[in-house]
């Protein structure tokens, strides 16, 4: 019986290999070039619900919709690489630009000013 089950596992997991290398977890472009060499690049990220201003006290800002798993700092941090801010500043800004709002408190589907802290 338990070497029923190892066999099983085996295959399990030769299987989860097969399926992650041919299909993937992760969206991506491929292109064969001139010389025969394979090209890929990752998909662009959907930039529709984005819109880029600047406020009265100097902020900067993307207004961008909220999706479920979606946090300030995940926003900023997918949007400009490493932050070198710190979160409370963060916070600050992001309060100040949404009308006292705390970032704990953002839904889904709604629109927000993101601050952006790279030109």
């Amino acid at each position: 019986m338990r070497r029923l089950l190892y066999v099983l596992s085996f295959f399990f997991l030769l299987f989860i290999i097969y399926y992650d290398l041919t299909a993937g977890t992760i969206p991506v472009r491929h292109s064969v070039t001139s010389s025969g060499k394979l090209h890929v690049t990752e998909e662009p990220q959907e930039q529709e619900n984005k819109q880029e201003n600047k406020t009265d006290a100097g902020i900067p800002f993307t207004e961008t919709k909220i999706e479920a798993g979606d946090t300030i700092l995940s926003i900023i941090e997918q949007r400009e690489g490493k932050l070198n801010k710190p979160i409370e500043d963060v916070i600050a800004d992001f309060r100040k630009l949404n009308n006292g709002k705390e970032p704990e408190d953002i839904q889904i589907g709604k629109s927000y000013k993101i601050p952006r802290y790279k030109e």
